[in-house]
């Protein structure tokens, strides 16, 4: 519908995002946004959609659809421009609808720019390294453009939950600092005049559990939702998602808001929220999500913990994420490089997220001459599509001895050399067959005097590689062992690159048919059927 079929009913909209605020505001102070939406409509029980990760909720917003329906992870918004157009974001809708509307973005956090809003609508964006920074040029751009339509993203909440864990007084003392970030920007709208004549919400895309989030646990999906207006009911405690904010600013647009479709665009106006809004809110069974705790991570050395499979002396490392670079094995110490973040929806307990933003390096992993296997779960729903790297001991920018394992969206990756420069061997294995999407675990026997790879895709064999007879005898130990990123430290950072990982095991053996059938135990793995893996 063209503007002038349909009475706009604002002249600006702004949506705050609180990037990891979840409904913790209400346990700390937060004097600005209680008088902003004094008179309007707030709830904290709007929900998050699964999975409660940001591609995936700051796309609903945006987007106006589920997660399943989107298709955008952290990983993908990273890596590639937005540019579905049968699924237009909000700014698109607004800008055929207006072709000389304002149209602004202020992000703290650079994959919205890149991979959620297209570059060819004529958005003006804008990224800021912090909190403060952000709010600095969302008022600037306010009192400068006076944009029909501004997004603003505040990262800061969510590193605080992920550094402080999520509830505890580091956090919720962030919420307060933000709190007052969000009153410099509506003050903004004062000071330029809009204020009356604009729709000014505040939002945030998940909360979270301990240091992480991605579950649906009560406190990683109920999030904090507010809206003020010259149409807006002051109410408290209504109903909505994520994606409905789309709905919100056709309505603001006057524009207009398809039926819902959950395999497509489903977003809607909450009922109750606007003076001049009646159509039902139509909701949808979530599919058998619960909201208890995450299961913990089984015990190490319990009646179906992992030594109860293997011997002590044949594990050398045991990294469970459990919102922790630990090693349960207590032989390993690890130093954060950067920042690693957490996720409660690993395939036990939590899982990592490294790369681009955090790795882990360790002197005390040893592999010298010997025989070992290295196991990892791979988040592949979240794959980068360049290669990027998730453990070991070689330097990707250097010739030198040492191995690393990556892989990309369609294929495993495994480099290995000798101190010669010449003997550099590589490997790229597909793994696409094994799997369509979720969790990969792969396990590579690396067994020395053979000087052949054996690789593990779910729990059966994919391929033995083989190695020249110069590799039976060199050490892989001349560079510090780094899980989430090459040796070097420069890659997956300098790509972008962000990895999902779980339980990084090694042994020190080489993994015969037998011991991954004992692994495939310890996971009470069973293949699906169809899948040949």
């Amino acid at each position: 519908m063209t503007a002038e079929q349909n009475p706009r009913r604002y002249a600006h909209t702004a949506i705050i995002g609180l990037d990891g605020m979840g409904a913790f505001c209400r346990d700390t102070s937060t004097p600005r946004m209680d008088e902003i939406f004094k008179n309007g409509a707030k709830t904290h029980r709007a929900v998050s959609l699964f999975p409660t990760i940001s591609a995936q909720n700051w796309g609903a917003m945006l987007l106006g659809a589920e997660p399943e329906a989107h298709g955008l992870t952290n990983g993908k918004i990273s890596q590639q421009e937005y540019a579905n157009k049968d699924l237009p974001s909000v700014f698109t809708t607004v800008r055929k609808a207006y072709p000389d509307a304002v149209l602004c973005s202020v992000s703290n956090w650079e994959p919205i720019n890149r991979g959620i809003i297209e570059h060819d609508v004529g958005v003006l964006m804008q990224t800021a390294s912090d909190g403060a920074s952000t709010t600095e040029k969302a008022v600037s751009c306010v009192l400068e453009q006076k944009p029909d339509l501004l997004f603003v993203h505040i990262d800061d909440p969510d590193g605080a939950g992920h550094y402080h864990g999520y509830g505890t007084q580091g956090h919720l003392d962030c919420i307060s600092s933000v709190d007052a970030m969000v009153g410099r920007i509506f003050d903004a709208y004062g000071q330029a005049g809009m204020i009356e004549d604009t729709l000014f919400i505040v939002i945030t895309d998940h909360g979270g559990f301990r240091h992480g989030h991605g579950g649906y646990t009560d406190t990683e999906k109920y999030i904090y939702f507010a809206l003020r207006g010259k149409t807006v009911s002051e109410t408290d405690g209504f109903f909505a998602a994520t994606k409905d904010i789309n709905a919100v600013v056709r309505y603001a647009f006057g524009l207009d808001i398809p039926a819902p479709d959950l395999n497509g665009y489903s977003s809607q106006v909450p009922e109750g929220v606007f003076t001049d809004w009646t159509r039902p809110y139509v909701t949808f069974p979530e599919g058998g999500r619960c909201d208890v705790e995450p299961k913990p991570q089984p015990d190490l050395r319990g009646e179906k913990g992992l030594l109860s499979f293997f011997r002590g002396d044949e594990v050398k490392l045991a990294m469970f994420f459990e919102y922790n670079a630990e090693d349960a094995m207590g032989r390993a110490r690890f130093e954060e490089l950067g920042h690693v973040k957490y996720y409660s929806n690993g395939v036990r307990g939590a899982s990592a997220e490294v790369g681009a933003t955090g790795c882990f390096v360790s002197d005390d992993v040893k592999f010298g001459t010997d025989d070992f296997t290295v196991s990892a779960w791979l988040n592949v729903d979240n794959a980068p599509a360049t290669e990027a790297y998730y453990c070991g001991t070689k330097t990707m920018t250097d010739s030198g001895p040492g191995f690393m394992l990556g892989f990309t969206d369609t294929a495993l990756w495994i480099g290995i050399e000798t101190s010669d420069p010449n003997s550099y061997e590589e490997f790229q294995p597909s793994y696409r067959r094994e799997v369509s999407g979720g969790w990969l675990h792969a396990a590579l026997a690396f067994r020395r005097k053979e000087c052949t790879i054996d690789l593990y895709l779910n729990f059966r064999l994919k391929k033995t590689f083989r190695l020249p007879q110069c590799f039976a005898d060199v050490s892989m130990d001349a560079l510090p062992f780094t899980v989430g990123d090459d040796a070097s430290h420069k890659i997956n950072s300098g790509n972008d690159a962000l990895i999902h990982m779980d339980d990084l095991l090694i042994f020190n053996k080489a993994f015969d048919p037998a011991d991954v059938e004992k692994l495939a135990g310890y996971y009470d793995w069973k293949a699906p059927t169809g899948t040949g893996a």
